[in-house]
């Protein structure tokens, strides 16, 4: 089945040819330039696959087309399904890494290297490659240092990171849901190997919310991390309260700020657009 990007080509190809006295001519072949054209059409009507067989049509012209490279990496990019783990989901995903390296082993300017290498950060991050997409954000933030999804990613990584040990200990210790690890041995192990990323993952939550202030889900991984540093803190009975204390200011201002970008979405739906 042809893509409509295809289609598009081969009917430019056909048009190509011009009947004169009975003789047929060929038009000249496509350019890398015709398959770039095919291939941003395609991709705006969705059709990835097309898309990405016509901007490998427009590398093996001019390989060095960096343009042509990127688009090609973002096409793959688009086809992968975030939480789906099946070998050719992943496979997709690991094809677009490698083809938005490529870009940045060339010589891209600065926005492709933006372009680049938040996506590769991205889907590492949903692959659970974390050190790689801690090692792409922080790339984006040497690129644009005023993003603050970057630093809210680099956050999420470092509780996801953090949880994991925590939970651990937790279902080592048998612990019901509602309750805190209150064996001082387990709380000194599990802080001296969760402190850091809690204390780096709050920081870099405070830098997203200084950039975008009603970052409602910045708000609610606050909560996290504070609950997380009082987890550790059964040796210190007031900083824990004094934590797991901010943690709940932390989900009223989540809320607060989810509510009130609703309220704000749905005045702008219902005002009438002006002609």
């Amino acid at each position: 089945m042809h893509s409509l990007g295809s289609k598009l080509v081969l009917t430019a190809s056909l048009i190509g040819f011009t009947v004169t006295n009975h003789t047929v001519s060929l038009a000249q072949a496509p350019t890398a330039a015709d398959e770039m054209r095919a291939g941003a059409l395609a991709y705006k009507f969705s059709d990835y696959p097309g898309a990405v067989e016509h901007f490998k049509a427009a590398l093996d012209i001019n390989p060095d087309l960096t343009q042509a490279r990127l688009f090609l990496a973002t096409a793959y990019a688009q086809q992968y399904i975030a939480r789906d783990d099946s070998a050719a989901n992943v496979a997709v995903a690991e094809q677009a890494i490698e083809e938005f390296k490529k870009v940045l082993n060339g010589e891209p300017t600065e926005t492709e290297k933006y372009k680049s290498v938040v996506p590769i950060a991205s889907l590492s991050f949903n692959l659970k490659h974390f050190d790689e997409a801690r090692e792409y954000y922080g790339k984006a933030i040497e690129l644009n240092p005023t993003e603050a999804r970057n630093y809210f990613s680099i956050a999420v990584i470092d509780w996801t990171e953090a949880d994991k040990s925590r939970t651990k200990v937790r279902e080592e210790l048998g612990l019901t849901e509602s309750e805190l690890i209150s064996t001082p041995s387990a709380c000194i192990s599990l802080r001296a190997t969760n402190q850091q990323k809690v204390e780096d993952g709050i920081q870099r939550l405070q830098k997203a919310l200084a950039l975008q202030p009603d970052n409602d889900d910045a708000m609610g991984y606050m909560n996290l991390l504070y609950r997380q540093r009082a987890e550790y803190e059964c040796d210190d009975p007031e900083a824990r309260r004094a934590d797991l204390k901010t943690a709940d200011e932390w989900v009223d201002k989540a809320l607060t700020a989810k509510n009130a970008g609703a309220e704000k979405a749905a005045a702008e739906k219902a005002t009438p657009k002006q002609p």
